[in-house]
């Protein structure tokens, strides 16, 4: 019998419970990258490494590393805001980001430009607007139904 597992589905299994080596490459200050391991296993927090291609070019001309940044899922229970919660998303993307907020037709919000330093202060302040804001209390049952 053939395993037929895919390379993401190893990484999972050998990275204790989604942890990885996140906590060593998030405290590495020399460079804005995650090692590539590492950069598969956020994606099943609800983030993604990215680069800035609009800086690419320059930076590789000039022989720098790649602009890296994170994109970070905000689920929104039903796809609705309050005024409140949506301010407050705001202030979250202007304080760590880069100041933008991008809609999904998947009821999310994105927020994008969150570079590593600022990784740990921008899921702090998502989890104080969960909490406080009432995104988690608001998720809707999931009832699965089938022909009998």
């Amino acid at each position: 019998m053939s395993d037929d597992r895919s390379r993401n589905e190893y990484i999972k299994e050998a990275s204790d419970y989604l942890r990885g080596t996140l906590a060593q490459g998030l405290r590495d200050e020399i460079t804005g990258a995650i090692v590539e391991d590492d950069s598969q296993l956020v994606k099943f927090h609800g983030m993604y490494l990215q680069d800035d291609r609009d800086l690419r070019p320059e930076r590789t001309r000039k022989k720098l590393e790649k602009a890296f940044a994170f994109m970070i899922r905000v689920r929104i229970p039903g796809g609705v805001l309050s005024p409140a919660q949506w301010l407050t998303l705001d202030q979250i993307a202007r304080d760590y980001g880069n100041g933008t907020l991008r809609l999904t037709t998947r009821q999310t919000v994105q927020l994008h430009g969150v570079i590593k330093s600022n990784l740990k202060a921008t899921l702090k302040a998502r989890a104080a607007l969960d909490q406080h804001c009432g995104l988690r209390r608001r998720e809707p049952q999931r009832h699965v139904q089938s022909q009998p």
